[in-house]
């Protein structure tokens, strides 16, 4: 009986270290500019052809109330040595040195016994610091989840990031009971880290009449579909149009609508039903998606077309500090990024290249004043009219 206790303690030990850890840059690209060549280069001056009523901007409710997502902790008073396998990748937007840059973690379940995570983290091996979080996700076996967002900060004058992943699993008996394993150390990774990037000052054009009622065209928070889906996400958070809101309707659109490009030679912009109905789009299809969304549920939105991209907006006013501390209550610390204007400040919404509402869109980069556009000639931004 004893060699079989140690037979199995061992089989269990080498369980609890398997993991296939990788990481990918999130960001996608179009070329926008083609559907836009009906237009000369004299209509993309600042001329507006549509000008907001400000006793139509609508600012979304913030609260200090916390949202918990996370599962309670499981009792874990099991002294058995279920084992577990897992895997995990994560995602993230270009790392730049000095500035925070946020990976979301994902984690299957690859053994045949549930698991449960209730911390996880990054230890930076140059400064031998970790950074971890709290979370409370249970997974399956063969189930994939999410398991949170972290946000990291990167030392200036690094050309790479050295890190090793950890978790704190709990891992459950045949009995139903739960052993925790504690923190373990998974396999490091190396994430290349660029140098701060300098402001740019691309050309700007507001509402130019041909752009203008193409994708206020394509825009419709009325329809069946659109209304569907945007109350099945305002629901998590009911009540007045509030920011919860808004971070629930970009997390579903980024967890139901896959990136695909547009058909080999045809740059196609898609209404949000036939959006919802393939499943799909580029970015052009994210934005106008995104921006029917917001509508639908009360609130103000634009699109953004530069040279290569496209990203919906969402108004928030101008108590930018309280935005961020709801925003921060719903995701953890991230940083949140904007535009601001004569009619106040405007938040950034980029599911094809963003972790989570507020975050950078594809084609821009942290600087020290904030943020700016890269390799970007113009920039062109739409209003949505919401009496057309």
């Amino acid at each position: 009986m004893k060699k079989n206790h140690v037979r199995n303690a061992i089989f269990y030990i080498i369980l609890i270290g398997i993991i296939l850890a990788s990481g990918f840059l999130l960001g996608q690209t179009d070329r926008v500019r083609e559907i836009l060549s009906s237009y000369s280069t004299s209509e993309l001056d600042n001329k507006d052809n549509y000008r907001i009523k400000t006793n139509d901007l609508t600012v979304p409710v913030t609260t200090g109330r916390q949202v918990s997502r996370s599962e309670k902790i499981p009792d874990n008073s099991s002294k058995l040595f279920p084992g577990f396998q897992i895997s995990s990748y994560y995602q993230y937007m270009q790392f730049y040195e000095g500035k925070k840059n946020v990976v979301t973690v994902y984690v299957k379940n690859t053994g045949d016994t549930p698991i449960f995570i209730y911390k996880f983290g990054f230890l930076l091996l140059s400064e031998n610091e970790t950074t971890m979080v709290d979370t409370g996700v249970t997974i399956l076996p063969e189930e994939e989840r999410n398991i949170g967002i972290i946000t990291l900060n990167v030392p200036d004058d690094v050309e790479e990031l050295k890190v090793r992943p950890e978790m704190a699993i709990l891992a459950q008996t045949d009995l139903g009971k739960w052993h925790d394993y504690g923190i373990e150390d998974f396999r490091e990774m190396t994430i290349n880290v660029r140098e701060s990037a300098s402001m740019q000052e691309p050309e700007y054009s507001s509402n130019p009449e041909y752009v203008f009622n193409l994708v206020n065209s394509k825009i419709d928070p009325h329809n069946i579909q659109v209304r569907t889906m945007a109350a099945a996400s305002a629901k998590k958070y009911p009540g007045k149009y509030n920011i919860y809101q808004v971070c629930a309707l970009f997390d579903d659109t980024r967890g139901s609508i896959e990136y695909i490009s547009d058909p080999r030679g045809r740059d196609l912009w898609s209404t949000p039903d036939e959006t919802i109905t393939v499943g799909a789009g580029d970015c052009d299809d994210y934005a106008i998606l995104l921006a029917s969304l917001i509508e639908a549920i009360g609130g103000t939105s634009r699109v953004y077309l530069t040279d290569t991209h496209a990203f919906a907006t969402v108004y928030i006013g101008n108590d930018i500090e309280e935005v961020g501390r709801s925003i921060e209550n719903y995701y953890g610390s991230v940083p949140i990024y904007y535009t601001t204007d004569q009619y106040g400040s405007w938040l950034m919404l980029d599911p094809t290249s963003s972790i989570y509402a507020g975050g950078l869109p594809s084609g821009t980069a942290p600087t020290d004043e904030g943020w700016t556009f890269l390799n970007t000639s113009t920039v062109t931004v739409i209003d949505t009219a919401p009496y057309i």
